[in-house]
């Protein structure tokens, strides 16, 4: 496979977010807004959610003007609301938000002795099922809101073929000092809508965009088709640099037989399916959307996996591992390659299986490398429906045989007098593995006594010196990258 696959975010990784570390492009890349900008952009603010979190967000309405005495609703990402965790088939409909939900609006730097944080009411809609969006109404009016110079954006469902213009209006805060973190402006470009996954979650359309200035914060931008009111999508995801391959901050398109991580890269959803449920009044109907009522599907297996050969030399197949973790009566699937299978068709179904038989478990996938959706639809008894295609459950199941080429690299961070600080820098999400002995007698090459570092940093006394640090890193599916090393001996300095 040509791009690797890394599931889920290690604690390695989440340290290094939590350090505030920058990724993407620098937030200076992306213009500080005056409050003397386009009126458009007053209806952009921060969102400031539990633990310190902030996403941005913007108020939307089905036209440009809402009946002023409805609550007015906020357009944000779904996994601000849901949380970061990668977990398929997320929905939550109209739920009580947590306290300490506020939204901020006009969220200019020069303009902060005006602010007015803003409470956030309820959770109307969240997913990260397919697409990564979601609406909350706040505790205010739209007149409210038009009485403080603040009117809503359009969410639309423009064609985009080939490069549609756009403006990103985001507030990053990784990596962005504590004085400049406020709204911010790029113009870019948005490319046609792909298949996306990032680990367990399954994107149906998703653009990628060039938009400077992109981290941590960004999340819940409205993308504005160029110079308008007009909400393209919802940007939900980046292509982190630190990391090789697919998995958490690397989303990876499905346009092929391989996924491919396309670097620099940021993803927004596209807001069209929003049209039905935004009311011209400002009122809000998620009757057409997915009502998160479907099968409920967990694993048995991880979602990644390689080939096996048996004794004979023969192709033992992996199986899907798929497990009915609800009270669904029957079942029918279909499975097929992530990047064409068509979920929303009812053609391909299988006859109805009883669920309690678990007769998604064994089933084989594959064989070859590749990304693997199955669909699954359920019914909970003879008096019910069946769940409608289009909201199928969805899981995904990696086959991945090809060793990742990117080497880590062992390197002294601090020396004292009695130790050596070393650093493995690895560009995968799992730990590396690492082997260290005395120079003389230690073979990066034999795989011997390599063990899983449970931190990035080893301290080493040179009292045992000299030595030799090998390390090695590992994709999700388990195959090994190439050996970095370091020698280790002590200088006369010390």
């Amino acid at each position: 496979m040509n791009r690797r696959v890394s599931a889920r975010l290690s604690r390695a990784s989440l340290l290094l977010l939590s350090m505030g570390y920058a990724v993407g492009a620098l937030a200076s890349d992306a213009n500080l807004l005056p409050s003397s900008s386009e009126p458009r952009f007053r209806a952009v603010g921060q969102l400031d959610l539990l633990d310190g979190r902030t996403c941005t967000g913007s108020l939307v309405a089905g036209s440009a003007s809402p009946d002023g005495h409805r609550p007015a609703l906020l357009l944000t990402s779904g996994h601000c609301v849901l949380g970061p965790e990668l977990i398929p088939n997320q929905v939550m409909i109209d739920e009580v938000v947590p306290s300490g939900y506020r939204f901020t609006p006009a969220y200019f730097q020069d303009a902060q002795p005006v602010h007015r944080p803003i409470g956030v009411e309820r959770i109307l809609y969240a997913t990260t099922k397919g697409m990564d969006i979601a609406v909350l109404r706040l505790d205010v009016s739209y007149a409210d809101l038009s009485a403080l110079g603040v009117a809503p954006l359009i969410p639309t469902a423009p064609a985009i073929v080939g490069a549609l213009p756009v403006d990103l209006v985001q507030v990053p805060v990784t990596g962005v000092p504590e004085d400049d973190r406020f709204l911010r402006l790029a113009t870019c470009q948005a490319s046609e809508p792909v298949r996306l996954f990032e680990g367990e979650r399954f994107f149906l359309r998703e653009s990628a965009t060039d938009c400077a200035g992109v981290s941590g914060g960004s999340s819940g931008s409205p993308v504005l088709r160029h110079g308008t009111s007009d909400i393209v999508g919802v940007l939900g995801t980046k292509v982190d640099p630190r990391f090789d391959g697919c998995g958490f901050d690397r989303p990876c398109e499905l346009t092929g037989r391989q996924p491919v991580s396309r670097v620099g890269a940021s993803y927004q959803s596209i807001a069209a399916p929003l049209l039905s449920a935004l009311r011209a009044d400002g009122g809000w109907d998620a009757s057409a959307l997915d009502a998160g009522n479907g099968v409920k599907l967990d694993r048995t297996v991880g979602e990644y996996t390689r080939s096996q050969i048996d004794e004979e030399g023969d192709l033992v197949p992996a199986r899907w591992g798929v497990l009915v973790n609800d009270d669904t009566r029957w079942v029918r699937y279909k499975h097929g390659d992530a990047a064409t299978v068509d979920c929303a068709s009812p053609e391909g179904y299988s006859a109805p299986m009883y669920a309690r038989e678990q007769p998604l478990d064994r089933l084989p996938v594959g064989p070859s490398e590749g990304v693997y959706a199955m669909c699954v639809i359920g019914q909970l008894g003879i008096d019910n429906d069946w769940q409608a295609p289009e909201h199928a459950s969805v899981m995904l199941r990696v086959i991945d045989d090809t060793a990742p080429t990117a080497v880590p690299v062992p390197a002294v961070r601090d020396e004292t007098d009695a130790a050596w600080i070393v650093e493995i820098r690895s560009p995968y999400v799992a730990p590396p593995i690492v082997k260290v002995g005395r120079l003389d007698s230690t073979e990066c090459a034999d795989d011997a006594k390599y063990r899983t570092l449970s931190s990035s940093f080893i301290s080493l006394p040179k009292a045992k010196g000299p030595l030799r640090v090998c390390a090695k890193g590992s994709d999700e599916a388990g195959n090994l990258s190439p050996m970095g090393s370091i020698d280790l001996v002590v200088s006369k300095a010390h």
